[in-house]
């Protein structure tokens, strides 16, 4: 399971020891839990000393494990358990556990699969600071270890990713992208390294320099001089006034005329610059003497290892990195003291707003609550878009329909507090698009705004009997295939327009409060049971291009009409309707009510008794319409008060007994229609349409057969 580096790793190992937290725990940066498509490195930040020992299949480290001395790629795929257990140097143990899945998948078949290449074998890749590392267009991303429980995960759109080419830090950086497409996740580790190395020629000089002020003369072969003093032998050392330069002189103490002397110039103690460049980085540079140079010290051991003009610290967008360092500062190579510098770079943006939201989906059936909250301690931004009134409310409305993708949305305005709360409804008979965007702020930084839209549709449903019942909500992608579903919608909602195909069944009588619309969505089929009926009350019914169809229970002696009305209007038009009643039987009672029938094919049949309408106080108008009705006493139209209209239709009674139609008091106009009768009963003559002393009757043009 042991990996090595290149040389250049472990060189670059001594600018990490500075950047990463120290902690009595382990500290652990990789792997982390989920479920990740590719193979995982283990990173621990063992800068806190101690012995750290793992293990992959969830066995003891200290039995069956390996020891960890540096990053290496756990060559494990399906569930793993890792465990890992540190013994300090006083002997004291202490134990992590993460429990990850890895399903493994090269992205082979995508645009990225190149850069997925570029980590995947060895679940490093390796960055030079000033270069563009640029995060595919189909991924997000964020930086780091995972947020705090509860907590989601802060993604940001990909984009593309560089520090400053001054920038030495030499760093190991979780890197998480998703592709929500694929829904497949990367976790891999971003390896920093400086744009070039530094130089690494240190000059031998026989004295040492501490403190700046400090000379000790190490080599006792040697005579000096400092400035114009007399040669001689310092066994002590020698503190000098670093303000001014001093010039220090040496020669080997065995004088002879060809004796080389040596000298070195020790420059004044340069001023250390901090500068905050326009990108957010630091630079480190010295102001004075260019024979000075920097170097970072390594912690652990105390040494220098190159020298640079600058020094620069930067980070990632979405990384922040905080510490100190002590740089050492070089004249002509030779050491002359160091300085301790902090810093603190936070181009972490803060969590993005939460949006909480009582619609179910992309269409709310109803009114539409929301609330977005930021994060503590920032300032929250809202933008909204203008309310987009939709014309066309039968089509399938989804996120990525056109219509929506250019709706503008307002200036971003800072809201009071940290949660904002909408309410957002239909106000009219059209759906309504809503889009809100926020995003969370500092000081320093921004989050990546998040976006919440909805259409508002209270009035188009979706029948398919053929649909998914666990996923129907009533839209076009998730129809509804009971009719109970609807049933809600019908008394609370103001209009309901339903799209039906193949076939619904009405097993229930149903109130309708609301103006209900059923029309053709393909092969639309109506089928009432022996109890099934719609019983309309101060609403309207409009059914179009729709066949109707009951079926009926011999024990079932009361009349149940298929369409029953109250102070409501029905509207049907090009449909084909085929009732067949046990004993009797009503296609539809109307109690004040307005009836228009028009381009329609009625059929009713029954034993005893078979009406189409039966109507008290309504106005009746059918037109270019064929209904017949077969029965032992067989009626088309029963009506008492009101009005009847009918013109250029086709009326067939068959059966014992029959009229066209029975009018009480009403005021009629049958003008323009066949009627017909295919009656047993031949002992008398009857009448196609029996009206009382208080109805007003214009009969024209119409043609009898049968009568």
């Amino acid at each position: 399971m042991k990996k090595k580096f290149p040389s250049i790793v472990c060189t670059c190992l001594s600018f990490l020891i500075f950047v990463l937290p120290l902690s009595a725990e382990i500290n652990l940066l990789s792997p982390v839990k989920g479920e990740w498509a590719n193979r995982q490195m283990l990173v621990i930040d063992n800068s806190d000393g101690g012995d750290f020992l793992y293990s992959v299949d969830g066995a003891d480290p200290e039995t069956f494990g390996f020891a960890y001395d540096g990053p290496v790629l756990l060559d494990v795929a399906g569930d793993v358990q890792l465990n890992v257990t540190r013994i300090t140097g006083d002997g004291k143990k202490e134990k992590v556990s993460v429990k990850y899945t890895v399903k493994t998948d090269d992205g082979s078949k995508t645009s990225y699969k190149n850069f997925i290449q570029t980590f995947f074998d060895g679940g490093i890749l390796n960055y030079s600071a000033g270069s563009q590392l640029t995060i595919p267009g189909d991924f997000l991303f964020y930086i780091g270890l995972p947020p705090e429980d509860n907590m989601p995960e802060n993604y940001m759109p990909a984009r593309t990713l560089q520090l400053s080419s001054l920038s030495v830090l030499s760093r190991y950086i979780p890197c998480t992208i998703f592709d929500k497409a694929r829904n497949v996740k990367y976790r891999f580790i971003i390896k920093t390294y400086p744009q070039s190395a530094g130089v690494f020629s240190h000059r031998d000089v026989p004295f040492e320099v501490s403190d700046w002020e400090t000379v000790t003369f190490t080599n006792n072969k040697f005579i000096y001089k400092i400035d114009s003093e007399y040669w001689g032998l310092p066994r002590e050392p020698v503190k000098l006034d670093r303000s001014v330069s001093h010039m220090i002189s040496w020669q080997p103490i065995d004088y002879d005329a060809g004796n080389p002397i040596e000298f070195f110039v020790l420059p004044p103690k340069p001023e250390i610059v901090r500068d905050e460049t326009s990108d957010g980085s630091l630079v480190y540079s010295i102001r004075g003497d260019d024979a000075y140079a920097l170097s970072i010290m390594n912690e652990l051991d105390g040494t220098y290892s190159e020298l640079f003009t600058r020094i620069g610290i930067d980070a990632f967008y979405g990384d922040e990195v905080s510490g100190s360092a002590t740089l050492g500062i070089f004249a002509n190579s030779v050491y002359q003291g160091n300085i301790s510098v902090s810093y603190d770079i936070n181009r972490k943006p803060p969590q993005i707003p939460v949006i909480k939201t009582n619609a179910q989906g992309f269409v709310s059936r109803g009114d539409v609550d929301v609330k977005i909250s930021g994060m503590r301690g920032t300032d929250l931004y809202i933008a909204l878009s203008e309310p987009l009134a939709l014309e066309e409310s039968d089509i399938s409305y989804s996120s990525d329909d056109k219509i929506f993708k250019n709706v503008p949305l307002g200036e971003y305005r800072k809201v009071k507090g940290e949660s904002f709360s909408l309410h957002w409804t239909q106000n009219g008979l059209n759906p309504v698009y809503y889009k809100v965007s926020a995003y969370s702020k500092t000081d320093e930084n921004a989050s990546s705004p998040v976006e919440f839209a909805v259409v508002i549709d209270q009035s188009n449903y979706y029948f398919d009997a053929s649909g998914d019942a666990e996923l129907a909500d009533g839209t076009a992608a998730h129809p509804f295939t009971d009719f109970k579903q609807l049933k809600s919608a019908l008394l609370n909602q103001r209009v309901v327009k339903l799209s039906v195909k193949g076939e619904m069944v009405i097993s229930e009588a149903y109130n309708i409060s609301s103006n209900f619309e059923v029309f053709n969505g393909g092969d639309a089929r109506l089928k009432f049971g022996a109890d099934g009926s719609f019983v309309v009350k101060t609403s309207t019914l409009e059914i179009s291009d729709c066949r109707i169809s009951n079926t009926s229970e011999i024990s079932k002696k009361s009349i149940v009409p298929l369409i029953k009305l109250e102070n409501s209007v029905l509207t049907m038009k090009n449909c084909v309707i085929a009732a067949d009643f046990t004993r009797n039987g009503t296609v539809i009672d109307a109690s004040n009510a307005i009836i228009n029938i028009s381009d329609t094919m009625v059929s009713a049949n029954a034993v005893s008794y078979a009406s189409f309408i039966a109507a008290v106080k309504s106005r009746i108008s059918i037109r270019n319409s064929s209904v017949s009705t077969n029965a032992d006493t067989s009626v088309i139209i029963s009506a008492d008060g009101g009005n009847v209209t009918a013109q250029k239709n086709d009326f067939l009674v068959s059966g014992g007994n029959g009229r066209i139609a029975e009018l009480f008091s009403v005021k009629a106009a049958f003008i323009e229609n066949n009627f017909k009768a295919r009656l047993t009963n031949t002992t008398s003559k009857i009448q196609p349409l029996y009206v009382n002393k208080a109805t007003k009757l214009t009969d024209e043009k119409n043609i009898l057969q049968g009568f």
